[in-house]
């Protein structure tokens, strides 16, 4: 088990193998790209819940991602954002 200074946040994928590790902080990053794309931006926000499920869902045997959990948040909340404007109009 890895040692952990005091207020340093480490991303989970440098202790899981494999590409899928990546998973959680792509979902992230999709998250937080999507609110700047004016058009596209739903799609995006789909690709970073997609991302943080497979996340989630591939690697049971360690602890829940919380990059993976942000990511997912945010494209949902995101989600929620194109739904109340496409509401609207």
């Amino acid at each position: 088990m890895p040692q952990r200074t005091k207020f340093v946040i480490e991303l989970p994928a440098g202790n899981r193998p494999g590409r899928s590790a990546w998973l959680g902080p792509f979902s992230l990053a999709l998250a937080a790209l999507c609110w700047f794309l004016p058009s596209g931006g739903a799609l995006v926000g789909a690709a970073a819940v997609v991302c943080g499920a497979l996340s989630i869902a591939t690697r049971k045997e360690y602890r829940i991602d919380w990059t993976a959990v942000a990511g997912i948040g945010v494209g949902l909340a995101q989600l929620a954002w194109f739904l109340t404007l496409l509401g609207i109009t």
